[in-house]
Parts: structure tokens; C-alpha cells; sequence
């Protein structure tokens, strides 16, 4: 029990930053340019695949930036023999920025999580102990230096890089002849091995998580406010026939005047405007009405989305065998591995979907996988689940132990 607690808090913390490299390759300073012109480096006696060695320290502050101290040691010599013979003995000591472009320009895809490229550049001291036929000195020059290279994953706690790198020196003895040339330059073509220290069960900074996507949260929809009823409209009520009466010669003229009144262009035009208002009047009850359909359905989705969000995310899963696959401080990682694994284990499981949740637990979101109620179909889950996520493994719940 112990060692299990031990690895589910590892996962939990960060991951390596502080690293190691060692190197070794081979130095270019032609003369004269030649094939590959000044990348190749520009001496006035030709020095080419010397053996060059050495180490750095590095540290990543952000998953894109790093800050690399290195040490090179290296010798060069005359590379013809009618050249002037020359010796030196140098070492070199350089301060430089590294940028990973996975993560400058937020690259994903299956190559990011095996390859990285890299460019570095940065300044440093170099001391010469040069030898020739007339000198016999030591030269402290500073130098600048620029580079690129490629960083493979070999497992979490180290990687394997092939780099290239381009020196300016401030001096024009490096080859111990000062000619009309300027500064003298050269290049290093050096393969190594980076070892990362950090936290046990993690990766290094610089390698992005496995399979991330680009966020796909949808954007919250508008409240639409529920639109306040109309009064209703009180029916007019036509008064009930008198019984027939008999009317004198007054009372007859009187309503036959009054019927030719109510038959006038004048009151025609004002039943009209109100046959008219009163369609418009059943046109907009109608609108109301649609509007208040479209508002309920908008409140049932809001419903759904809210209960469908309380059961991928809960703070006290229910009691069974879970599948640890990643534990997150971001909610966007854990959502977007939460799709990754649904869409791995709609091949396995038909639901899928309704497997897959997320534990909250203080500042983490554990996805997890389950639940089971046998630790065999926990294991079986698990052996699908490993071949593309390799720190998954299995937890149950309730713990028997408190987790701080």
C-alpha cells in the first residue's frame, strides 16, 4: 500500500525541469570556403573533423524556453601537411537560450511525442592555448554561438539529441596565422544523451502531452430571457336579439338612418382597420407563443448539459476498480484526454462514454476509467488502455487510506 500511494502522488506533481546533457562530435573550420561555404566555418589554415567533447546544465522554466549552461573541450590542428603547423588545445564556456518549437508554436500530432526540434543561441568565453613554429601563447576571446537540433524521446528519464552549432570568436588566431579575414569561425556536429531529474513516472517539460488536441470547449450560449405573457383580451360580447317588437313610423326611420350610417365608406373603413388589428394582434400572440417554445428547449439543453457535466465530473466517484490514466491541474488537459480515451475504447466497451469520468480531487483532475466491479475487468480495461498510455494504472474507491 505504501509503494501505491507513493506512485499516484508522483503523477500528481510536476514535471522535470533540471537536466543533463553530454556530447561528443567533430569541429569544421575550412579555409577558403569548399562545399558546404561558410556553415562549414572560415580558418585561414584548414582544420576540419576534429574531435570535440563536453556537458551542460539545463533548465526549462517554461515548457518552450529553457536556459542551457554548456563546457566544450576540443583541439585544433593543420589539416594538410604544407600547411603552417599549428596546435591548440581550447575549451569553451557558453551561456544559451533554447527554444523547443513543439511548444512555441503549439504543435500536435503522433511525431511531437517522440520529436523535437530546437534552435539555441547565446554567448560564452573561449581560452586557446595555441602552438606554432613562432608562438607560443594563451588567447581569451569572447564568442558567439547559434545552433539547431532535433531532441528524440527515449524514455522519461532521458533523450537522445543530434545538434548543430555555428561559433563566431572574437580572435583571428584560433589556427594560429592572423590573416586579412576578420574573426575566425567554425562550426560542431554533436550527438548526445539529455538525462532529465524531476519527479518519478513523468516526462520532461519540453515533451507536450500525450495526444493533445486543441481546445473544443463550446462557447456558453446566451441566456434568452422568458418573454413576459400579454394580458389577455377580454371577448367582446355581442348583446343578445331583443324579441321582435312592433316599431312605429318614427322608430323605423330612426334605424333604417342608422343603417345606412353603419353601411357608410367611413365606418366600412373602420371595420376594416380593425379586422386588420386584430390579425395583427393573433400574428404576434403566435410569435409570443414560438418564443416561449424556443426558450423551454433552450432551458431542457441548459438542463442536460448541466446533468450530463455532474456525471463526467464528480468529487466522490462511486465505489469500484478505476483506471488512473493522467491526473491534471488543468480542466481543458483532463477534458481533452477524456475524448482521446472515448474515442480509444468505443472499439471495446458501447458505453464508452458513460465510463469515462473525472475525479476532482483539490487542485487535480484524475481521469479515470471505470467503474468495475471485479479487479479483472479492471485489469482487462487496463492492458487495452496501456499500449497508448503507459502511467495508467488501477485505483479503487473508496480509499482505504486518507489522502492528503
Amino acid at each position: 500500500m505504501g509503494a501505491f500511494a507513493l506512485e499516484t502522488q508522483a503523477q500528481e506533481q510536476s514535471e522535470k525541469r533540471v537536466s543533463l546533457t553530454f556530447n561528443y562530435g567533430v569541429t569544421y573550420g575550412l579555409a577558403n570556403g569548399g562545399t558546404f561555404g561558410p556553415l562549414a566555418g572560415d580558418f585561414n589554415v584548414a582544420s576540419f573533423r576534429q574531435p570535440v567533447y563536453g556537458g551542460s546544465f539545463q533548465y526549462a522554466f517554461t515548457p518552450a524556453w529553457s536556459i542551457n549552461t554548456g563546457l566544450q573541450f576540443g583541439e585544433f590542428t593543420n589539416q594538410f601537411a604544407d600547411d603552417p603547423p599549428f596546435q591548440n588545445d581550447y575549451f569553451n564556456v557558453t551561456v544559451k537560450g533554447v527554444t523547443n518549437l513543439n511548444n512555441l508554436f503549439n504543435l500536435s500530432g503522433g511525431a511531437t511525442r517522440f520529436v523535437n526540434p530546437y534552435f539555441s543561441f547565446g554567448l560564452g568565453m573561449m581560452r586557446s592555448q595555441i602552438v606554432t613554429d613562432d608562438l607560443d601563447s594563451e588567447d581569451l576571446s569572447l564568442m558567439a554561438t547559434g545552433g539547431a537540433g532535433l531532441m528524440f524521446y527515449l524514455f522519461r528519464g532521458a533523450d537522445l539529441f543530434v545538434q548543430y552549432d555555428y561559433h563566431v570568436v572574437g580572435s583571428d588566431l584560433l589556427d594560429g596565422v592572423s590573416g586579412d579575414g576578420g574573426t575566425d569561425k567554425f562550426a560542431a556536429l554533436n550527438a548526445g544523451i539529455r538525462v532529465n531529474f524531476g519527479p518519478s513516472g513523468t516526462k520532461h517539460v519540453s515533451w507536450p502531452p500525450s495526444r493533445e488536441r486543441r481546445e473544443r470547449e463550446p462557447a456558453p450560449r446566451p441566456e434568452v430571457p422568458e418573454p413576459e405573457p400579454d394580458p389577455e383580451l377580454e371577448p367582446e360580447v355581442e348583446p343578445e336579439p331583443e324579441p321582435d317588437v312592433i316599431l312605429d313610423e318614427s322608430t323605423r326611420r330612426q334605424l333604417a338612418a342608422f343603417e345606412m350610417f353603419r353601411q357608410s365608406p367611413l365606418m366600412t373603413s373602420n371595420r376594416l382597420i380593425e379586422e386588420a388589428r386584430e390579425r395583427a394582434e393573433i400574428r404576434r400572440q403566435q410569435r409570443v407563443e414560438e418564443e416561449r417554445r424556443l426558450a423551454e428547449m433552450r432551458a431542457e439543453e441548459q438542463r442536460r448539459a448541466e446533468a450530463e457535466a455532474a456525471r463526467v465530473i464528480t468529487d466522490e466517484p462511486a465505489p469500484g476498480h478505476y483506471i488512473q490514466v493522467f491526473s491534471f491541474r488543468s480542466r481543458t488537459y483532463a477534458d481533452q484526454l477524456r475524448d482521446d480515451l472515448i474515442e480509444l475504447l468505443n472499439d471495446h466497451f458501447d458505453d464508452a462514454s458513460q465510463r469515462v469520468v473525472i475525479h476532482r480531487y483539490e487542485d487535480y483532475h484524475r481521469v479515470l476509467v471505470g467503474p468495475y466491479s471485479r479487479f479483472s475487468q479492471a485489469r482487462n480495461a487496463q492492458q487495452e488502455i496501456l499500449s497508448q498510455y503507459e502511467e495508467a494504472f488501477i485505483i479503487t474507491y473508496p480509499r482505504r487510506y486518507q489522502e492528503e
